[in-house]
């Protein structure tokens, strides 16, 4: 049987799923601005005093909204890796899928959290970091296709981790705004034809 401290950290945790899950779903909806504690304390289940015991304000609210989304994403990668799938793979995955469903409910929160971020520093601060552990992932992703050899060593894994979260974030962005996406499967074919050319070492220098 678990102890009464553990099933109390089980229960905190299990309310902040619910307050995040549904702020993801508030701030998409309505806005960063729009967007009211009343509404996502009530769209949980729960009361006002619950966001006030989990967070300082809105703006850590977002942040952490933000943080979560992009964490589970980061397990999703790991879970694809724990299938045997190549880590160069798991990248292309990445940037491939923009039609994905998932992307309905994330990426107007993603928006919404870059745009309140240049008003709010609280927010920025908050944001930025948990973008960093993002791209900081992904060069390690990077690297371990380096290592298997399905990835270049020439490339910096660096520069190319940007270049992931660049096309990731912008489309989420492009989404947000309602943007017709390109054809997916022209799509999808010029992302594979892009990272079929990263596999190879380029060429040496003529003359």
């Amino acid at each position: 049987m678990a102890e009464p401290d553990s099933l109390s950290r089980q229960s905190s945790a299990l309310i902040r799923d619910r307050l995040i899950e549904a702020a993801v779903q508030e701030f998409g909806e309505r806005g960063y601005d729009r967007a009211r504690v009343h509404d996502i304390a009530r769209r949980a289940g729960l009361s006002t005093g619950a966001i006030y015991g989990n967070f300082r304000n809105k703006a850590e609210l977002l942040a952490e909204a933000v943080d979560y989304g992009l964490a589970a994403a980061s397990r999703k990668l790991g879970e694809e890796l724990n299938r045997g799938a190549a880590a160069a793979d798991v990248l292309e995955m990445i940037t491939a899928h923009l039609s994905d469903p998932r992307r309905r409910m994330w990426a107007p929160l993603m928006s919404e959290a870059l745009a309140a971020g240049r008003r709010d520093g609280a927010v920025a601060g908050r944001v930025h970091a948990a973008l960093h552990r993002a791209e900081s992932h992904l060069t390690d992703l990077v690297a371990v296709a380096q290592r298997e050899g399905s990835l270049t060593a020439e490339i910096d894994a660096a520069a190319l981790a940007r270049l992931v979260l660049c096309v990731s974030i912008g489309g989420d962005v492009l989404a947000a705004l309602k943007v017709k996406s390109p054809d997916p499967q022209a799509w999808t074919s010029s992302m594979h034809r892009l990272f079929a050319g990263l596999t190879t070492p380029g060429p040496g220098p003529t003359g």
